[in-house]
Parts: C-alpha cells; sequence; structure tokens
C-alpha cells in the first residue's frame, strides 16, 4: 500500500491533475461565493438576461478564430518553436478577421439578433470584443499547462479570477449596475490580460514577427473548421435550450435553470480541470509511443469515471440542503439538478476519450457525431420544453449519455483502452 501511495505521489501527470483540479476548483469556488452574494443583488429574472447573454459569449467564442486555436496544442510537442508561432499567428489573423465580419453582422441585423437573444445592440459588439481579447489569454494558459508549469497557470488564472470577481463587486454592489455589472468586468479584465498576455507570449518566444505560410493556413482550417459544428455543439445543448426556454416561457424561468445548471458545471470543472494536464500527457505518451502507457490511461480513466461519480453524487446532496437555506429564491432550481448534474457527469466521461480522436486528427468524424446528437437534442427540446422546463433538463441528460457512448465507441477504433 505505502509503496503504491508513493508511486501515485511521484507520479507528475497525477500531480500536475491534482493541481490544475485544486485550483481549477478554487477558482471556481470563487465564482460559487460571488453567486452566493449575487444572488442577494440579483433576481431570477436579471440572472436569465445575464446567461443570456453569456449563451451569447458561448457561440461567438466559438466563431471567433473558427476553432484554429486547438491545433496549438496538438502541434505542441511535434513541431519548433518559430513554427508553433507561425500557427499562433494563423489564430490571431482569424481572429482579426471574423471579428471584423461578425462586428458588419451586429451592425446590418442587430434587430434581428436582439430579437432571437434577447442581447441589446450595444451589448451584441461588447460581446465580439471580449471574446476576441480573451482569446490570447487562453492561448497562454494552453501553453502554460502544456509546458508542465502548472504553478505559473495557477498563479495567473487565479489573478484574474480575483481582479474579475473584485470588478464584479464594486459594479454590480457599489455602482448599482445589476447584471451588467457582471459582463462590464468580463470585459475590463479581458482587455487586461490581453495585454499581459502579448507581453509574456512575446517574452516566451511564442509571439514573433512571422508571416504564416499557406501550408499552415490550410492545416489550421482543415483541423478548425470541421469543429466548429462539434463545439457549436454545447451551445446547441445548453444555450439554445436557454433561448427555448425564454420563448415559451419567462426569463425567471431561464434564471431557475441556469442557476441549476451552474452547480452541475461544478462537476464538469473538475473534470476539464483534469483533462488539462491529461491532454498533454495524453499527447505526449502517444508521440513518445512510451511503454506501458495504454495501461496506465486504462487504469486512470476507470478511477476517474468512479471519481466523478461519486462528485455527482455528493453535489446533489448538498444543493438539495443548500438551496432552501442560501438561495431561498432560487429553491425551485433543485427541480433540474440531477438531470443537469447527471448531463455534466457523462461530459467529464467524454473528456477521458475524446482526446484521442484529437490526436490522430479525425476531427471531421468527431463533428459528424456530436453535431447529430446536437440535432437530436434541438428536435427535442423544441418538442417536449413547451410542456414543462424539468423536460428540457432530461433531453440534456440523456443527448451527454447519448454522445458519449458514441465517442466511447469510436476512439476505441483508434486506441483501445478499455
Amino acid at each position: 500500500m505505502s509503496r503504491i501511495l508513493s508511486k501515485t505521489l511521484h507520479n507528475k501527470n497525477f500531480l500536475n491533475g491534482s493541481i490544475f483540479t485544486f485550483f481549477s476548483f478554487l477558482n471556481q469556488g470563487l465564482n460559487f461565493l460571488l453567486l452566493i452574494v449575487l444572488s442577494w443583488y440579483i433576481l431570477p429574472d436579471s440572472f436569465g438576461k445575464l446567461n443570456l447573454y453569456y449563451t451569447g459569449i458561448n457561440i461567438v467564442s466559438v466563431l471567433i478564430c473558427l476553432s484554429t486555436s486547438g491545433f496549438i496544442s496538438v502541434n505542441f510537442y511535434r513541431v519548433k518553436k518559430k513554427i508553433l508561432s507561425r500557427y499562433i499567428n494563423v489564430v490571431m489573423l482569424c481572429t482579426l478577421a471574423m471579428s471584423v465580419i461578425l462586428c458588419l453582422v451586429a451592425l446590418f441585423f442587430h434587430s434581428f439578433l436582439e430579437q432571437y437573444s434577447g442581447i441589446e445592440y450595444k451589448l451584441q459588439f461588447l460581446c465580439i470584443y471580449t471574446c476576441a481579447t480573451t482569446l490570447l489569454y487562453n492561448i497562454l494558459l494552453d501553453i502554460y499547462r502544456l509546458e508542465d508549469k502548472v504553478i505559473s497557470y495557477c498563479i495567473i488564472s487565479t489573478i484574474s479570477t480575483i481582479l474579475n470577481i473584485s470588478a464584479t463587486l464594486f459594479l454590480v454592489i457599489t455602482l448599482g449596475q445589476d447584471w451588467l455589472g457582471r459582463i462590464y468586468s468580463n470585459a475590463l479584465i479581458a482587455t487586461i490580460f490581453f495585454v499581459v498576455s502579448i507581453y509574456l507570449l512575446i517574452t516566451k518566444g511564442y509571439l514573433q514577427r512571422v508571416v504564416p505560410q499557406r501550408v499552415q493556413f490550410k492545416e489550421s482550417l482543415l483541423f478548425g473548421i470541421p469543429l466548429i459544428p462539434h463545439m457549436i455543439n454545447g451551445w446547441l445543448r445548453q444555450g439554445l435550450d436557454r433561448y427555448i426556454i425564454n420563448g415559451f416561457f419567462t426569463t425567471t424561468q431561464v434564471g431557475l435553470f441556469s442557476f441549476s445548471a451552474t452547480f452541475s458545471t461544478i462537476i464538469y470543472s473538475i473534470g476539464a480541470a483534469f483533462n488539462k494536464s491529461n491532454s498533454a500527457y495524453i499527447f505526449k505518451s502517444l508521440a513518445e509511443d512510451a511503454e506501458g502507457a495504454k495501461e496506465k490511461l486504462r487504469k486512470q480513466t476507470i478511477i476517474m469515471i468512479g471519481f466523478f461519480a461519486i462528485v455527482t453524487l455528493a453535489l446533489n446532496l448538498i444543493c438539495i440542503v443548500l438551496f432552501p437555506l442560501a438561495f431561498p429564491q432560487y429553491k425551485d432550481a433543485i427541480a433540474y439538478l440531477f438531470p443537469l448534474t447527471m448531463g455534466a457527469f457523462f461530459q467529464c466521461v467524454y473528456l477521458q476519450f475524446c482526446n484521442y480522436i484529437f490526436y490522430y486528427k479525425k476531427t471531421k468524424e468527431l463533428m459528424f457525431m456530436t453535431f447529430s446528437v446536437s440535432i437530436v437534442h434541438f428536435i427535442l427540446s423544441l418538442w417536449l420544453t413547451r410542456y414543462s422546463v424539468i423536460m428540457t433538463a432530461y433531453v440534456s441528460m440523456i443527448s451527454s449519455c447519448l454522445e458519449t457512448t458514441l465517442i466511447y465507441l469510436y476512439s476505441r477504433k483508434l486506441y483501445k483502452i478499455i
């Protein structure tokens, strides 16, 4: 037992995963502390408007760089730094071009967008700006993760979270900006860390004055564009649900549904935090064809799935007690908790297998699977939501289970670990 414990504690991937998970949970905890405070100042109706805005953020963040940023992680261990800087420049040029296109769309079709998204004219441009400025910061965090510089990653991400929360509290409580204070805070902090990210990426040698070659554009776009439907998958299955609920009911119902969904993201945040280091470990193991890697990955996957199941059960029990005591205005959100947390659990399981598909660059196949599930989800949500919002929550759970099953079965064809 002591030998196993010692071996585990000296496992670099386990240690990095644990640190990533801890700091992700810390940052998530700080955001939930903010949620507790804001729930005393923001009513369910305002919470619903805030989530409709963040739904817009989610879709724009997918389109803003045509999903080319993911190719940086895939190539990190394969190419030299100068070549990698060309891929980063591809991402920046794509972001610039898409920002202009999206601003033109907002300029000419803002009335249509406001009618169906609930996001008013000026906030549409703020949404585009926030997504564009956040991208370089996310690239910096990815590079820290891939370099195994866990402490640097955790320090900068935690500082960003603390500043964002501080600015939000000042704008919402002190200046009385209501839910708008939260989005103004996001834009402000995104601007600050955009500048910081440029400086750090130049210092580290990843941001250079090199013109990308045609082959880098072609590779990045061939990798990224098929991922757009896959990335929109999350918006179709969660973000679009909020618009459908808003269409049949009220922003108050959107707020209750979103409040419960926010708690379910605790599960997914833990899974995503572990995946940040685990994906790098998988890519490195497959690239080096390390001996015994498959057995290690198999054991790790089984343990993590069991862990996510325990976290899901514990969160449900805690929230059933917590909601009526700490959030009396949101106590009706309990009804949506179980299906939404189960959906988050299945998404964590999905993360255990999708990295193999990314590594072997089967993004087109991934797109077909995830987007097909999203279409099914959309049809069911549009059909069943009119009867009850609880139906929307269960549609989310079922579609997550279906998607995870498809990804698991396809990943076995590429690299069988279970």
